[in-house]
């Protein structure tokens, strides 16, 4: 690799640091927006954590063929910082809008998605309850 070619792919990967540092940051107003409980929080952690290796790993695998050494960490290390230490104290408003916007659509379309299952069930318990209450006159059993 010539060291022009290097000085670009160190300065792509210090730029996809800073989208992975964005990515977290609005993870974490997502999270903070969402009120999660913490068993589910640990499922979206390991998803959002398996999610950012595939961006990165195809990003790196279009920067520089995918070739994992010392200076890609260093860059990712460089971008994340860079984004958290100076670009993030501008973003940081945005992106808690963003992120509770974010929660708040999330919260509806559960609703949305749950309402009809919550509905049936209380129509299956309303409905087992019914057949549970024995008849108040034991001659309508005969008829």
């Amino acid at each position: 690799m010539w060291p022009l070619a290097q000085i670009e792919a160190f300065i792509l990967t210090s730029i996809l640091g800073i989208a992975a540092g964005f990515i977290f940051d609005y993870y974490q107003a997502v999270i903070r927006g969402a009120r999660i409980r913490r068993y589910p929080q640990y499922l979206l952690d390991l998803s959002v954590w398996i999610f950012m290796i595939l961006i990165i790993g195809l990003a790196l695998l279009l920067i520089n063929q995918a070739e994992i050494r010392a200076y890609v960490f260093i860059a990712l290390l460089v971008g994340a910082i860079i984004y958290f230490r100076y670009m993030g104290q501008f973003i940081r408003q945005p992106v808690d809008l963003l992120g509770k916007a974010t929660a708040n659509l999330l919260r509806t379309l559960w609703r949305l998605i749950w309402s009809p299952f919550k509905r049936i069930k209380a129509w299956l318990t309303r409905l087992y309850q019914q057949r549970m209450i024995p008849p108040e006159n034991p001659e309508d059993i005969d008829q």
